[in-house]
């Protein structure tokens, strides 16, 4: 698992055997294992990270990148997040691909 933390948003992104049609199939030369995102916010009140409704979702990242392109796409994903639209905004960063994260 990767994170990276800003302004008391945190976004993870992590490898829990998730591929093209659910789980990851090993077997299926097709498939390939998914890295999902979650986002949090710090909660003062709490004092610890709560995940925020409706933000974990299964991209289209192999869990396979290198750490660097990782943390590429930590970055593209907090810079496109947007709290106030939160699921709606996670839905479409699903989708997202090392192509986006990268600019190509």
């Amino acid at each position: 698992m990767m994170e990276l933390i800003r302004d008391g948003i945190k976004v993870e992104l992590e490898d829990i055997g998730e591929g093209q049609d659910g789980d990851y199939q090993p077997d299926d030369p097709e498939d390939e294992p998914l890295l999902r995102f979650s986002f949090y916010e710090f909660s003062i009140v709490e004092g610890e990270w709560q995940e925020i409704n409706d933000t974990s979702y299964c991209t289209q990242l192999s869990a396979n990148l290198p750490k660097h392109d990782q943390h590429l796409a930590l970055e593209w994903l907090m810079t496109h997040f947007d709290r106030k639209r939160a699921k709606k905004c996670c839905e479409r960063l699903s989708w997202v691909t090392i192509e986006d994260v990268k600019g190509e």
